[in-house]
């Protein structure tokens, strides 16, 4: 057997349906009612709900939770469920256990996350919606879905725009979230750009001559390509770039001459990325295991380039 590490694995929740002893009040909750807009909460625990936690949307009387938030104060606020509530989402929504996990996941590391027009957006553990703008819009997805890297972007490009983050929380079979953060980078460098006819940092010596690899070879002789044009584009960003395989992706991107410090960045380019999150995990883990930064490389009227990294929910 495996000398291995001798701590036990952490304790996966199960997150049952029905109240929890611990720290109920000796007077049961009511029952949540229906509601045009979501499930309605009377006073007076509607008022703790919100003006502590900003749980659901004030209306006369209470406040009108959408069906995440209501699977929330189930399981941490002692409110009780319709009967055979559960069982009906779940037939109308294959993916709603894995939409209220996903929530309870963002939501319980102590942030305030609110479900706004379709979206989530996330405040702060400190701050409260009635007071101060949110820091970021929240997704979530399930493990197998279709990536479609130029949506992202684009959503990433129009969030960043109003001074918000990009976060994503992806849910897989076991009922395990993975978070991560997006944003769009300009990587820049201090390497002194090559020319088609001075280029002594491309290529690498061996058997006492020098190497070229397709992609410099095509630059230099004048190829036009995506390949090519994203090549210049990181060349005049001061930027040098190394053959990927080892760590499954096209380059290695340097800030600096190879020998003086280590590659930053592993660079894709989009229509080379992964065709579900499944893949985006295990590049960003490869990445992040060897401290370097998983960089999707997109052209948008010019290049861009689009950071995809873990995230830790409540730091």
């Amino acid at each position: 057997m495996s000398e291995g590490r001798k701590s036990k694995p952490r304790v996966r929740p199960t997150r049952p349906i029905g109240l929890s002893q611990d720290g109920a009040p000796t007077k049961v909750n009511p029952l949540p009612e229906p509601h045009e807009d979501g499930w309605f909460i009377a006073a007076p625990m509607s008022n703790r709900l919100y003006q502590k936690s900003a749980l659901g949307k004030p209306i006369d009387g209470g406040i009108v939770v959408s069906e995440e938030e209501l699977m929330f104060c189930h399981w941490h606020r002692h409110l009780p469920l319709p009967e055979g509530w559960v069982d009906g989402r779940l037939e109308e929504n294959p993916d709603f256990a894995h939409k209220v996990v996903a929530f309870d996941v963002v939501r319980n590391a102590g942030d305030k996350v609110v479900p706004v027009d379709g979206e989530w957006l996330r405040w702060a553990r400190e701050s409260h919606p009635s007071k101060s703008d949110p820091v970021a819009s929240v997704r979530w997805a399930r493990t197998g879905d279709e990536l479609i890297i130029s949506e992202l972007f684009d959503w990433t490009r129009e969030i960043s725009a109003k001074g918000m983050m990009n976060e994503i929380a992806i849910v897989d079979d076991e009922m395990d979230v993975t978070m991560y953060r997006l944003s769009i980078i300009n990587p820049t460098g201090n390497v002194k750009p090559a020319s088609k006819d001075n280029h002594p940092m491309l290529g690498v010596e061996h058997l006492s001559r020098k190497f070229l690899r397709d992609d410099e070879l095509d630059w230099i002789n004048g190829i036009s390509n995506p390949v090519t044009n994203l090549f210049d584009e990181l060349n005049n960003r001061g930027l040098l770039v190394r053959p990927g395989f080892k760590y499954g992706c096209r380059w290695r991107v340097y800030s600096t001459p190879v020998d003086v410090d280590h590659a930053p960045w592993l660079m894709q380019m989009e229509n080379e990325s992964p065709k579900n999150w499944e893949g985006v995990c295990l590049s960003v883990r490869l990445a992040e295991g060897v401290n370097k930064g998983w960089v999707i490389a997109l052209d948008r009227d010019g290049w861009n380039f689009l950071l995809i990294s873990r995230h830790l929910p409540g730091r």
